[in-house]
């Protein structure tokens, strides 16, 4: 980034993601590195940069399938319609379902919002 991008910083520290975000909101830092798809963007009312000179690699969810099962053709077919269902915004308040200091959903909540945010229906 520092090299693509001509950056230049006074200090550079490492935090935990946790304390990251903590440190953003208190002023600490300026800047942070973080999942496209972390909740935390959209409660703390962060911005992301567009990395037009693609410096990070991308963060892209992939479905992987066990070697025992890759030939499994019912658990693919229920798998496939997840590939691109999901778009990072839906994703990141998901995420902060579970993520967030209080009022945390269950995982069972988080993915039944991320279906009916997806259109996905269940069976």
């Amino acid at each position: 980034m520092k090299q693509a991008y001509g950056l230049r910083f006074a200090e550079e520290k490492s935090y935990n993601p946790t304390f990251m975000y903590h440190a953003i909101a208190d002023g600490s830092v300026d800047v942070i590195s973080a999942f496209s798809s972390d909740g935390r963007i959209a409660a703390d009312d962060l911005v992301v940069l567009a990395d037009v000179k693609h410096a990070i690699p991308a963060y892209d969810a992939v479905i992987l399938i066990s070697p025992r099962r890759r030939n499994d053709e019912t658990l693919r077919a229920a798998l496939a319609p997840l590939i691109g269902a999901i778009p990072v915004e839906l994703m990141r308040q998901a995420n902060y379902m579970l993520d967030r200091d209080t009022g945390k959903a269950t995982v069972r909540e988080a993915a039944r919002f991320l279906e009916a945010g997806a259109g996905l229906s269940s069976r």
